[in-house]
């Protein structure tokens, strides 16, 4: 007969007296386990959600400052039309008042360009 690890009467003794101990052992880590499951659950649920609303907030403040930069582009284009609008108006009663002088220098301008082309 042989003793030792191998030993068959020995191996279901130690089978009986350990398997209680492996199976609350089992059980032990088996519930370690499904609170660790449960714990990383809840933190990403409350990770996702703390996400969501930043998520949220930023899209805001997005949203606000396109609506403020269109205003301002929308406030712009009104000056500049303004401005326009007015220096055309300028520019018509320039030419109204000193028509000589306004051919004069629409002719000098001619001039400069024919030289600057010509190099």
């Amino acid at each position: 007969m042989s003793l030792g690890l191998f030993s068959s009467s020995s191996s279901r003794k130690r089978k009986h007296l350990l398997g209680g101990a492996i199976e609350d052992q089992l059980s032990d880590l088996r519930s370690d386990i499904a609170s660790l499951a449960n714990l990383v659950s809840k933190r990403g649920s409350k990770a996702s959600h703390t996400l969501s609303s930043r998520a949220s907030d930023v899209r805001g403040q997005a949203e606000n400052g396109l609506s403020d930069v269109m205003d301002g582009a929308e406030q712009l284009l009104s000056d500049l039309r303004h401005r326009y609008a007015s220096t055309e108006r300028q520019v018509r009663h320039t030419v109204r008042e000193h028509p000589l002088a306004t051919v004069g220098a629409i002719a000098a301008l001619g001039i400069a360009i024919i030289a600057l082309s010509r190099r």
